[in-house]
């Protein structure tokens, strides 16, 4: 049996990830690893004019308690260096490209001492 592929991550704690949208598909981007978003991919807000109307919109409640309402969309989440792809709700959000546990809990992550993130399907 071949050993599975491990991405050693560049910046840590970030993951390099594409998403598509319908025929859209992102250049990479870095994303930040967030184990206490339980969504899946949060990509900022300034992002409406490239990816164009929401499939829908929901409200969330973000970590001060206040609660906003956000864009949606249906979609997959590719993780760069390895063959795995990922249905995942894509929320337009914030300003920072965040990783939650939808995707996360889907794969074998390590985070190393601090330094490195090493990630696995």
């Amino acid at each position: 049996m071949a050993s599975p592929t491990t991405v050693v991550t560049p910046v840590y704690p970030y993951l390099e990830v594409e998403f598509t949208i319908g025929a859209f598909r992102s250049p990479t981007v870095l994303a930040y690893i967030d184990t206490g978003f339980d969504g899946y991919l949060i990509v900022p807000a300034a992002q409406t004019a490239i990816l164009g109307p929401p499939q829908f919109s929901a409200p969330w409640e973000l970590g001060d308690g206040s609660v906003v309402q956000a864009q949606e969309y249906r979609g997959s989440v590719y993780v760069s260096g390895l063959a795995v792809t990922i249905p995942a709700r894509i929320t337009l959000l914030g300003d920072e490209y965040l990783l939650g546990r939808g995707i996360v809990d889907r794969l074998r992550v390590t985070f190393d001492h601090g330094q490195r993130l090493l990630v696995e399907p």
